[in-house]
């Protein structure tokens, strides 16, 4: 099996690059090998998921934005160069000339009442805004990915389970078949046992069904052909217990610095707050100072320089100046409003994270010990049954006890290890292959 790769980048935003820009090497890897591993699958889903890739294009275009707004700060310069070639004929005189000129202009916008320097600002948050939009996308993907893999390993025990609860209803209808025609068990007994086949059968469908689903869903979200079927899925190792967390404040306090949605809504906010600024310097006297400079070099040599002043006031323009203005506040008033939403929704997934973590190690202990439990209770009951002490009821019993005990194991397994990750998407603590 090929180990994944580790890799250290700059930033979050490197991170990601870092990640697409090596997942090549890990689709080729996946033609070679027949298992596919949870961080493979990752990478699969972030190579092919458009969101992915439409979050990534729309941050290279606001950091391209921001790097316009740069360029307005400085000068421009300008080096032109023609030649003209002019040719007469006339009463069977020929005159040619050749004009040529080159010359270097510079261009500078000095002072503009602030204004270049605000959409520069606005231009920075919205960069930063894109990076941590795709961060979040990038976030989601993973979380989905993962616990689209692991519902498919939960899938595949459940259908063991299934499997395995058929067996054990065959070899319980042999049995009563067996005792009854010696006379030593009557023969309802043989019709419970038939039933609970009959029964065993329904789940064993019900659970192979549930598999396909879980295979198509994660299918999906890693760009995996429909008709070809998926490699085997490494198997996780059952977690004994789960580690110890913080408390509910003390992760929510990192939460509030490592959500990419909370600073996302807070540079949004930042974003409407400069727009009203824009604005409202639009509705005031305009100051303009540029340098404007002039040398050419052929056919003479002359030097131009000017120095301009320019003010203006919007006297009137039918009310759009003050029309701008309100929405740039009605913009900003909305931020607002979205950031303390975004807040309470956050707090609320942190809450309900941190409650399903516990909840999930709790169930995990109980669960196992109710498996063994059910385990020893069932082959005292089978045992006594096959030696004619026991009878049918008492095995069904335990063995409904035992597949009930089963299935909630593998839940809990499962559900402990998303869990854990449902805890650091919420909580903004790094994922596998971010």
């Amino acid at each position: 099996m090929i180990m994944p790769m580790r890799r250290h980048c700059l930033s979050g935003s490197v991170r990601l690059v870092c990640a697409l820009g090596l997942t090549a090497l890990s689709l080729v890897s996946l033609d070679a090998q027949s298992s596919l591993t949870v961080e493979q699958a990752i990478d699969l889903a972030l190579q092919n998921n458009g969101t992915v890739r439409s979050a990534l294009e729309e941050r290279t275009g606001a950091r391209a934005r921001l790097e316009a707004s740069r360029a307005s700060l400085f000068p421009t310069i300008d080096l032109s160069a023609s030649s003209t070639t002019t040719r007469i004929e006339q009463g069977g005189l020929t005159d040619e000339s050749t004009q040529r000129q080159s010359a270097l202009s510079v261009d500078w916008l000095l002072l503009d009442n602030g204004q270049r320097d605000l959409r520069l600002r606005q231009a920075s948050r919205s960069a930063d805004l894109a990076s941590q939009s795709a961060r979040e996308t990038v976030r989601r993907v993973i979380f989905g990915t993962a616990r689209a893999y692991y519902d498919v390993l939960r899938r595949e025990e459940l259908l063991q389970v299934a499997d395995a609860q058929v067996e054990r209803a065959r070899t319980l209808l042999e049995v009563a078949k067996a005792q009854a025609e010696v006379g030593t068990a009557p023969a309802k007994d043989v019709l419970q046992a038939e039933a609970d086949l009959a029964n065993a059968l329904v789940q064993q469908i019900q659970a192979r069904n549930a598999l396909r689903l879980a295979q198509s869903e994660l299918k999906r979200l890693i760009g995996w052909e429909p008709t070809r079927p998926l490699p085997e899925l490494v198997k996780i190792e059952t977690p004994q217990e789960l580690p110890p967390v913080a408390d509910l404040n003390t992760l929510w306090a990192r939460a509030r610095t490592q959500r990419p949605d909370l600073r996302n809504a807070e540079l949004s906010a930042q974003v409407s707050r400069l727009g009203v600024d824009i604005a409202r310097n639009n509705s005031l006297l305009q100051v303009q100072v540029s340098l404007r400079g002039f040398r050419e070099f052929d056919p003479t040599t002359r030097t131009q320089g000017s120095l301009q002043l320019l003010a203006s006031y919007p006297l009137f323009d039918g009310g759009l100046t003050r029309a701008n203005l309100r929405q740039a506040e009605a913009d900003f008033r909305s931020a607002q409003f979205r950031l303390l939403q975004t807040e309470r929704d956050a707090y609320a997934e942190v809450e309900s994270a941190f409650l399903s973590y516990s909840e999930s190690g709790e169930r995990l202990q109980a669960a196992r010990l109710a498996l063994n439990a059910a385990q020893r209770n069932f082959e005292a009951a089978r045992d006594s049954f096959q030696e004619g002490v026991g009878t049918i009821v008492e095995v069904l019993t335990a063995q409904l006890a035992l597949v009930t005990a089963q299935t909630n194991f593998v839940q809990a397994v499962y559900d402990s290890v998303i869990a854990e990750l449902q805890l650091k998407l919420a909580v903004g603590d790094p994922l596998p292959k971010e």
